[in-house]
């Protein structure tokens, strides 16, 4: 693009046509991934953004190629990562078992980082030799490896029970839902926008402070990119022990002061090789809080939601890298790179004293495997799958001294019954009955609560099984489930 239009706006808008489909499209495309077999969106979506490059790459080579159209290009590819990325990301919990799911998710961030900046030295050295065009090409066919190694993998289906299969648009309201009532999705959505807006500085001065501060040629510059993956490295090599010793929540603080300490040593310093240092230590950091916000990420979503938790994850990431960008630009032309550094610094480390209300404690203790164990509802006739709403009522009978120890663990109940599907959720007292309570509870379809069913996990079964031990009685607490009658419009009076 410096080439074709060297100017601001339109370098500018090259970032905005990489970002913009996944504000737009994140959200739609993990639904899919959750409706659909993801290994196929994967495949799809390689394939897109394969045949996109390669035109890129043909177009150039030919002198085709326009300002317009290389933005067009950029969005169409962008298209296609969208779509990959919350299918992708979803995918660890199902490739290994899940003890082994924070070393996993640490691999996966080293394999990411250290191939940004090894591509970034060797992008360089190509583009230099043969010219752009001709590393479209070569970058569409390395894809083909990826391709290839998901083809031959072959994913086990979750299992569906007997719940029809889920519909796009209901499955992309179901996953708004499930975040609005996941606390452990929330602190994990303000951890990661806390620390990746203020962590933002670096990506958006870091190459103008090569330029301007280190004077760094093209290669020192593609070399530094490679001190920090090499830097992503040394932090997964020393993760599995750092697990051992502390939780996840000191993992993210350990993290992100080391992150901010290299901030500070970036503002500090122009020396190149001092450069480089800070952003090996920066690697570090990043790779050590990306890993433990990943893993708490996968820990807080069930299967069944886990596409559509990844692409608001990344709605939250992407957003607020962009918005940190701008902010951090607006704040440095008044006072400089190297302050504006040591204010985005102050705020990753004023971020920690978030970790006492946003806590990733929690999560760590979360079970999110099906349980299975909730079987469908037994009945005389057969509704049709779109037919509600469906209210669902649960008697209870309970000593009176354990009132108060009855709400506090229904109440937790009804946080996992709103997520998993209802829309309405109420307690009742029988003023008939001392003792006798009815919770009562609203999904708007048949098909709806057979899906509800296949969604109960092991942590909402420790939560429905704390209730019911409270329950008084020969027999388990009584169930109904109650449809809504589809009246027919009345004849004209007589």
């Amino acid at each position: 693009m410096t080439s074709l239009a060297p100017s601001p706006l339109m370098v500018a808008l090259m970032q905005t046509a990489t970002y913009l489909p996944y504000f737009l499209l994140s959200l739609p495309a993990g639904a899919l991934a959750d409706v659909v077999d993801r290994r196929i969106q994967v495949l799809t979506s390689g394939i897109w953004m394969f045949v996109s490059v390669i035109g890129l790459g043909v177009l150039t080579i030919s002198g085709l190629m326009t300002p317009w159209l290389l933005l067009s290009m950029i969005l169409i590819i962008g298209i296609g990562a969208s779509f990959q990325s919350p299918a992708w990301n979803a995918l660890p919990p199902e490739l290994v078992p899940h003890k082994e799911l924070d070393s996993a998710v640490a691999l996966g961030g080293v394999g990411f980082n250290c191939a940004r900046g090894i591509g970034a030295a060797l992008g360089g050295l190509l583009v230099a030799s043969l010219g752009p065009g001709w590393v479209f090409i070569l970058n569409a066919f390395s894809m083909i490896l990826m391709l290839a190694a998901i083809y031959r993998w072959k994913r086990i289906p979750t299992p569906q029970g007997e719940a029809p299969s889920e519909r796009w648009g209901s499955a992309v309201k179901a996953g708004v839902r499930y975040v609005r009532h996941s606390r452990a999705l929330r602190v994990v959505l303000v951890r990661t926008g806390i620390f990746v807006i203020c962590s933002s500085c670096i990506w958006a001065f870091l190459p103008l402070l090569a330029r301007q501060s280190y004077n760094m040629s093209s290669a020192q510059y593609g070399i530094a990119l490679s001190v920090f993956g090499l830097g992503t490295l040394i932090g997964a090599a020393i993760m599995p022990r750092l697990q051992q010793a502390m939780n996840l929540d000191w993992l993210c603080g350990v993290g992100t002061i080391v992150y901010a300490a290299s901030m500070l040593a970036l503002a500090a310093t122009h020396d190149y090789i001092a450069g480089c240092a800070s952003l090996f230590t920066a690697g570090m950091g990043w790779l050590i809080v990306s890993s433990a916000v990943n893993s708490s990420l996968l820990k807080a979503a069930p299967a069944w939601v886990r596409a559509r938790a990844v692409a608001v994850y990344l709605l939250v990431f992407q957003g607020c890298l962009a918005f940190g960008s701008l902010l951090w630009g607006c704040i440095a032309s008044s006072v400089g790179m190297q302050m504006t550094l040591v204010y985005a610094a102050v705020g990753l480390l004023t971020g920690l004293l978030a970790m006492s209300r946003f806590s990733l404690e929690s999560v760590e203790n979360l079970d999110m495997r099906t349980s299975g164990k909730w079987p469908a509802p037994r009945v005389i006739m057969e509704p049709h799958p779109d037919h509600g709403p469906v209210q669902i009522t649960i008697e209870y009978s309970i000593d009176p001294e354990g009132i108060e120890t009855f709400i506090q663990a229904l109440s937790a109940l009804e946080v996992q019954r709103r997520r998993n599907g209802a829309f309405q959720w109420h307690l009742f007292l029988d003023l008939t009955r001392p003792g006798v309570y009815v919770e009562s509870f609203m999904v708007e379809t048949w098909a709806e609560h057979l899906r509800l069913c296949n969604r109960i996990t092991n942590d909402d079964i420790t939560a429905e099984e704390k209730v019911y031990s409270l329950h008084q009685g020969d027999t388990p607490p009584k169930m109904t489930h109650l449809l809504a009658e589809r009246r027919r419009n009345p004849g004209p009076a007589n």
